[in-house]
């Protein structure tokens, strides 16, 4: 049977593996949008046709959903590991850069690059979308939907990064920190 360190040095072990997964499913995720976002629009410039945009900007949002629950599940990953396993003796470098993400001059590109391509590839399907709703039957109404939709991304991708940027997993996971007992199991039929 394996020590408590074993066991520790494993979860640990663990941990870094599905958030390395991830992070690699968050990327595949966005890029898988993104190409699907440019084809897709590729094929709407071809056929000057504004209804053609919509598929865009769900690819855009679709890639952007899957990566921002991919960097929420490394962030929870990281926070739990600085919470539980990092310390004096032990490894330190969530706790590092916990640290450093604090300081006055630290602006990583990460989240507000990711935003900003998603929102960019978003208002060009909206400005195509008008432009070729002209020669489109119900062309103005296709617009308005891309718009509509655009929007929505527009204001979930903000607020979603904002959220994410404000909040701090290492105090919640102090907050549920503690001895872990086993639920008591129920013996009746439903």
């Amino acid at each position: 049977m394996p020590t408590f360190s074993e066991q520790e040095r494993l979860e640990y072990t663990l941990l870094m593996r599905r958030g390395q997964d991830a992070e690699r499913t968050a990327v595949a995720c966005w890029s898988a949008g993104a190409l699907v976002a440019a084809a897709l629009m590729s094929w709407s410039i071809v056929a000057k046709h504004s209804g053609l945009m919509i598929p865009v900007v769900f690819s855009i949002a679709i890639g952007f959903h899957g990566m921002l629950r991919g960097r929420q599940q490394v962030r929870w990953i990281a926070n739990y590991v600085e919470e539980f396993f990092e310390g004096p003796n032990g490894p330190q470098w969530f706790s590092r850069v916990h640290r450093l993400q604090k300081l006055q001059g630290y602006h990583p590109a990460g989240d507000w690059v990711t935003v900003s391509l998603a929102n960019g590839g978003v208002l060009l399907a909206v400005v195509l979308a008008w432009i070729y709703s002209p020669g489109t039957v119900r062309g103005e109404l296709l617009a308005s939907v891309v718009t509509a939709c655009g929007a929505l991304l527009g204001f979930y991708s903000i607020s979603e990064t904002l959220r994410m940027g404000q909040m701090d997993g290492a105090a919640m996971w102090r907050q549920v920190g503690g001895e872990l007992r086993e639920a008591a199991r129920r013996t009746g039929t439903i």
